[in-house]
């Protein structure tokens, strides 16, 4: 019995020691891209956008399907809200915010959100230790929200570039010289 109890502690801690880890790993990715980039290559993203009310995997707001040139998401639709880890929600206008039934739960300001200039892009993050009932019963979630406003993107870019344009902000990889690109003039 002493020996199940010895290596019942050493599993434990173990696990706790890669839990640990994983967490670190997800926390450090949130600041450096390089580390983002090789999370969601182990482990890539799901993803939801929300756009006039509507849940899509590919919004109205794009000229075709978007395509994961770099690897990074995975095709499997989530199935719960706890599911999706980037959740991008395009707006018309800031103000629009107050209609996205999920914003409380994403942790969203939606006040100072409003207040935003068209322009502006707002990215949040975060990193958490949650629990669930399974074999393995804490793990690490990651949760991304992008905001952007698609009335003020149609309106001064290439409606062709916006997928791409959407795409490199999803992941972390703004690629300025295709924002400069195809600013319509």
């Amino acid at each position: 019995m002493k020996h199940l109890r010895v290596w019942a502690v050493r599993f434990l801690g173990a696990y706790l020691l890669v839990l640990l880890a994983t967490f670190l790993f997800a926390l450090g990715s949130m600041k450096f891209n390089s580390l983002a980039i090789w999370e969601r290559k182990l482990n890539p993203s799901t993803f939801v956008f929300w756009q006039g009310g509507e849940y899509y995997s590919n919004p109205p707001l794009f000229s075709q399907t978007m395509s994961d040139v770099q690897g990074q998401l995975t095709a499997r639709e989530p199935r719960s809200f706890e599911d999706v880890d980037i959740w991008v929600l395009l707006l018309d206008g800031f103000a629009e915010i107050r209609n996205v039934e999920v914003a409380l739960q994403l942790g969203i300001e939606t006040d100072k959100i409003a207040r935003r200039l068209p322009s502006q892009t707002t990215k949040l993050s975060g990193v958490s230790l949650s629990m669930r009932l399974h074999p393995v019963p804490f793990y690490v979630k990651r949760k991304s929200v992008l905001i952007m406003n698609a009335e003020f993107l149609r309106e001064n870019y290439k409606f062709q570039c916006l997928d791409e344009m959407v795409y490199g902000a999803m992941i972390g990889l703004r690629d300025q010289a295709l924002w400069d690109r195809c600013e319509v003039s």
